[in-house]
């Protein structure tokens, strides 16, 4: 399932959407990539809307920084006050367009943040530029699927699907596939601040980002002035370990919708019991999907969107429960266009069924940092224990890793500890909720850092910075502008 990204309008995610954990939802590390004497291109800030955009020229490979350079799209919203520096900030994916992102940087950032600093995000490698990762243009099936298979034929269906996927990325980016991994992505980032000529940065990192973070203050600690990792990747867990635990973490948060509905009401299954309401629904689309018109466009509900329409709606807590009872409405009525369009937030589908690059950016990345099983017989004995772990959301979460069983590059991660030592204070939040990076990664995060600081939020969102809550956001803020590192078992909530 998701991994996430923090979303951008809604404070809206995945595409800020996707983020789709494949087996090991980023956790491990890429090689070390050599430093070589990088050629980097230099920024020329133009008016794009509200913001600015440029472009940077980084090397495709930065073990041979002379030869072949792709060009990263860069946003930047100017401090409006007194500057203190430049806060980088990535929403996660890995595939998130930080370009979109920054869009929104007033629904994340308050006033202070934006007065003092330029706020500056980037689509990574993959994303946009002038190489994008593409695999299949028409993810329908795909994102359609039943991903918790039940006959010999159904798991058949899922393998063809995925290895048409994978060999749509090699025949049509193949030669972009070795150099997608997140250690590459750190370069990238210091590239980017190199650049901007700052000689340290601050930064704020969600979901995903919060693992690419992480690894740029072990490598480059000198040129951190201060970070925040928001809805944190443990990388010290196996992949075994990630998909049980995020698949959990979506069905406790389900558990918690189901509640809700029963003692105080939602609209969905009033008067009777909405968690068996809820299986009967998913057991009937599967037997019998969805077809109506949407948006002038005839849409199927499938299993595979039902599952993404309810995990969407689910990253946003309570204030996304009023969405998912009317969307489960819709559907238990025969009009399934509620939990479509929540789908079709989550995997960056328009209307007329095409797709943002994002997600080839996030297998191309993902299947490179951390090792997958290495059989489908593999993949079905991870997705039988996560389902032992979590009924609802375990066979989906471990199946949609499948994909980096096929993929044509070898990982080239491990789980690890990241220490960054020598770095400054580092600020890790962790929502108790949280369905796609559970609160327990961000615990196994703060103390693995050499200079870890926890910062608990009590709720059910993905990641907590810049969704109203006073209390994290003013202890995120003073950070942030003052270098104020939360005392000791901060908590807010």
């Amino acid at each position: 399932m998701p991994c996430g990204a923090v979303r951008t309008l809604r404070i809206a995610a995945i595409s800020v959407a996707v983020a789709i954990v494949v087996a090991a939802c980023a956790s491990g590390s890429g090689p070390a990539v050599s430093l070589g004497r990088a050629r980097t291109g230099s920024i020329e800030w133009e008016p794009c809307g509200s913001l600015q955009c440029a472009s940077l020229s980084v090397p495709l490979d930065y073990a041979h920084p002379l030869g072949r350079h792709i060009t990263l799209a860069l946003a930047r919203r100017p401090a409006s006050g007194r500057r203190t520096g430049v806060l980088l900030t990535n929403p996660g994916g890995p595939g998130g367009s930080g370009v979109e992102f920054l869009q929104s940087a007033n629904q994340v950032f308050p006033a202070e943040i934006r007065d003092s600093f330029d706020i500056v995000s980037w689509d990574p490698r993959g994303v946009g530029g002038d190489a994008p990762v593409r695999c299949v243009d028409d993810l329908d099936g795909f994102y359609g699927v039943n991903l918790d298979p039940r006959t010999p034929a159904q798991v058949a269906e899922i393998v063809r699907l995925d290895q048409q996927f994978v060999a749509a990325c090699k025949a049509r980016s193949g030669d972009l596939l070795p150099f997608m991994s997140t250690a590459y992505g750190v370069r990238d980032m210091d590239a980017i601040r190199a650049a901007l000529g700052e000689t340290a940065i601050s930064y704020v990192g969600f979901s995903y980002g919060t693992y690419l973070g992480a690894r740029y203050a072990d490598e480059f600690p000198a040129h951190v002035r201060a970070m925040v990792l928001d809805g944190a990747v443990d990388p010290a867990l196996s992949s075994a370990a990630t998909t049980e635990q995020q698949a959990q973490g979506f069905d406790q948060a389900l558990d918690a919708f189901f509640n809700h509905c029963r003692v105080q009401g939602c609209g969905f299954a009033e008067g009777g019991d909405p968690q068996r309401a809820y299986d009967d629904l998913r057991a009937q689309i599967t037997a019998e999907p969805q077809t109506a018109k949407v948006n002038g466009e005839m849409r199927t509900l499938r299993p595979g969107e039902f599952d993404l329409g309810v995990a969407s709606a689910l990253y946003e807590g309570q204030h996304g429960w009023d969405d998912l009872a009317s969307a489960l409405n819709g559907a238990a009525r025969g009009s399934p266009a509620g939990l479509l369009a929540e789908s079709d937030a989550y995997t960056g589908r328009t209307t007329g069924g095409s797709y943002s690059t994002e997600t080839a950016a996030l297998y191309a990345t993902s299947c490179l940092d951390g090792p997958s099983p290495t059989t489908v017989a593999g993949v079905a004995s991870l997705a039988a224990a996560a389902t032992r772990a979590a009924p609802r959301f375990g066979a989906s979460t471990a199946w949609l890793g499948l994909p980096c069983t096929f993929w044509p590059v070898p990982a080239q991660g491990h789980p690890e500890v990241i220490r960054a030592a020598g770095a400054p204070p580092i600020v890790v939040v962790g929502t108790t909720g949280d369905p796609a990076t559970p609160y327990a990664w961000a615990q196994g995060l703060a103390r693995e850092l050499r200079a870890g600081h926890l910062l608990t939020a009590v709720g059910e969102t993905h990641a907590s910075y810049g969704r109203g809550d006073s209390c994290v956001n003013g202890t995120v803020d003073r950070y942030l502008l003052q270098l104020a590192v939360p005392p000791p078992a901060a908590r807010c909530g």
